[in-house]
């Protein structure tokens, strides 16, 4: 995969992805925030913003719209995919909202094993088919990258690659899944561009957290 937002997120559904999550409050920012505030992500960056599209689970209008935007952005970008695996906790109903719209098999791998020595790739997957992964937010891939590697080790499925609803487009994200297609719905010049327009943000804001987004690990925040 190249490091441009565009071969990242195709254009179609990007704004309104962006503006669902900016509406429902999935994504959220406030730059006064207190540093012992800050939201503490998976990949271990903390800052004044984050992302949980967990919450979109709430709206059925929104699920749908989503749910419609990933069927069809794995439609395009993995025509032969044959098998849909959620990475736990918060890609697995985007997951089963994928499988059901494509009409494809489903499964989910565990964040951890049930029990010492068990299975992370839980539903038992068989055959040697293409499956695409699907996650709500990738940011560092390290998450990502470990399910990828719990589906080669216990199953026959060949990953085809990653599916989003936002992708920061890390340099290291780009790094881990080099080997894979990986694509979103939408990145941070998109949402950044909504939170502004909804007055979250400032053209100023917008500009700190553009440098902030390219390049997280070795941001120095002013102040």
């Amino acid at each position: 995969m190249t490091g441009s937002i565009a071969e990242l997120v195709p254009r179609r559904h990007a704004r309104s992805v962006a503006e669902c999550l900016v509406r429902r409050a999935a994504f959220t920012v406030d730059l006064g925030m207190p540093r012992h505030q800050w939201f503490r992500w998976k990949s271990g960056i903390s800052a004044p913003c984050g992302c949980d599209c967990r919450r979109l689970n709430a709206f059925p209008t929104d699920r749908r719209m989503i749910g419609d935007a990933l069927a069809e952005a794995v439609r395009e970008a993995f025509p032969d995919v044959g098998y849909v695996i959620g990475a736990a906790h918060a890609g697995i109903p985007w997951a089963t909202i994928l499988a059901e719209r494509l009409g494809l098999p489903l499964a989910y791998v565990r964040a951890q094993p049930r029990a010492p020595g068990g299975v992370l790739v839980e539903c038992a997957p068989a055959g040697a088919a293409s499956a695409v992964v699907v996650d709500d937010v990738v940011a560092s891939g390290a998450s990502i990258l470990s399910s990828i590697q719990a589906i080669q080790a216990e199953t026959g499925l060949t990953v085809a690659g990653v599916q989003s609803i936002a992708n920061w487009n890390f340099p290291e994200m780009r790094i881990r899944l080099t080997e894979w297609r990986v694509r979103a719905l939408t990145s941070y010049p998109y949402i950044l561009d909504c939170a502004r327009a909804a007055g979250l943000l400032n053209d100023a804001g917008v500009a700190q957290l553009s440098r902030f987004y390219q390049d997280p690990r070795n941001y120095v925040w002013a102040g």
